[in-house]
């Protein structure tokens, strides 16, 4: 299972020509908007693998969007050592959810479908250190990549505490 960006080298974007139209007044707003930077930039790709699918049908634009907003929670939980969470993939065609629960010293991490898709295998097991690192780096990532592409948005101060 991975859970990552990649990078292309394209042009920069320019975020004033993509913003969306939602009003930048709450966190998810300017989650939101940050990722209709990426996905327009054509410099950023979401990327989800794993459970017999090599490249989850995900995007920035709505699949990075849901998913960026549930990291901070998640985040918060991992630096206190706790691996019970859920990594909720709803926007409509993706519809999965991933059950990370401690077993035995490491994580077992289960597939959920709510659609056709049947996932093969349904769960795995990962070492704390790999969830960890993964959840921490994915974060980071997504920061840096937002100060680059973004910058306003990046330094919107709705953010601060989202970014801790």
């Amino acid at each position: 299972m991975e859970l990552t960006f990649e990078e292309s080298t394209d042009n920069k974007v320019h975020e004033e020509n993509v913003i969306s139209n939602f009003e930048l007044d709450d966190v998810a707003a300017v989650l939101i908007s940050i990722c209709e930077v990426f996905e327009h930039s054509e410099m950023v790709s979401f990327v989800v693998s794993g459970f017999g699918q090599e490249k989850w049908p995900v995007d920035c634009r709505t699949d990075l969007a849901t998913i960026i907003e549930q990291i901070p929670d998640i985040l918060k939980k991992v630096n206190k050592g706790i691996f019970l969470f859920k990594l909720d993939f709803y926007e409509q065609g993706i519809e999965r959810q991933l059950v990370f629960e401690e077993e035995g010293g490491l994580v077992r991490v289960t597939c959920m479908s709510r659609t056709n898709w049947i996932p093969n295998p349904n769960a795995i097991l990962l070492d704390k250190v790999k969830v960890s690192t993964m959840i921490k780096n994915f974060h980071k990532n997504f920061l840096e990549y937002s100060s680059v592409l973004c910058t306003d948005l990046a330094n919107n101060p709705l953010l601060e505490n989202w970014k801790k």
